[in-house]
């Protein structure tokens, strides 16, 4: 999934679902350490966003996430309920994606 279609299916999940709020987009290498984000967030490649709202909306925004294939994750942590969705699966990056994307990272 690129950057751009990541984006738009953030926004269609935040329009099916306007009782969320975003509470974590893109973040900084320095910002991902000080709230304890993993070595390989997707927060810091624009890849990564966090919803916040009702229980209902957050189980809501999940469904939503699922049809539009992201990748999603349900919190119950220190930081409060919320929806974590990011449009590349966990781990590693695959370089084939860094080179497309990030080709002045690579």
């Amino acid at each position: 999934m690129s950057p751009e279609e990541f984006d738009a299916a953030c926004r269609a999940i935040w329009r099916r679902v306007p009782e969320l709020s975003e509470t974590s987009g893109r973040r900084s290498v320095s910002r991902n350490k000080n709230v304890n984000g993993s070595p390989n967030s997707k927060h810091v490649l624009g890849m990564a966003q966090d919803f916040a709202g009702p229980p209902d909306a957050l189980k809501h925004g999940a469904s939503v996430a699922r049809i539009l294939g992201l990748w999603y994750q349900l919190h119950d942590v220190g930081s409060g309920n919320h929806l974590h969705v990011q449009g590349l699966p966990p781990g590693a990056v695959p370089d084939e994606w860094r080179e497309q994307y990030m080709e002045d990272e690579v």
